[in-house]
């Protein structure tokens, strides 16, 4: 089969990291793909340009792979910034959801150095 014609393992919305045509180091979400073409829009995040980032790049898809997914319950960045919307949202239930999860979290961070 034809590489051009060929089904994509790309979805909208999913973050991947790769390399635009320029040759830049690119980690972003899925803005669109192109089967027919073999390409892929990219909502640029991280860039070691950074000229380039929050741009949308089209780039080759055999440039490009899937981020892998991160366990964000046991990141203590992503949960401080979740607390942070539940404090902006006044949804006390969920901070408190959060904030055990975050006591937790450090918890066990200090447990791993404590050795």
């Amino acid at each position: 089969m034809n590489q051009l014609h060929q089904q994509s393992q790309f979805t909208k919305g999913e973050w991947v990291k790769g390399k635009s045509v320029h040759d830049e180091l690119v980690k972003g979400f899925v803005d669109s793909v192109n089967d027919y073409l073999g390409t892929i829009k990219i909502y640029v995040h991280e860039c070691d340009n950074p000229e380039t980032v929050g741009k949308v790049i089209e780039t080759f898809q055999n440039r490009v792979s899937l981020l892998e997914k991160q366990d964000f319950e046991h990141d203590e960045t992503y949960l401080l910034n979740l607390i942070d919307l539940a404090l902006i949202t006044k949804d006390k239930k969920w901070f408190l959801e959060l904030s055990a999860q975050l006591n937790a979290v450090r918890n066990k961070s200090k447990e791993a150095v404590a050795c």
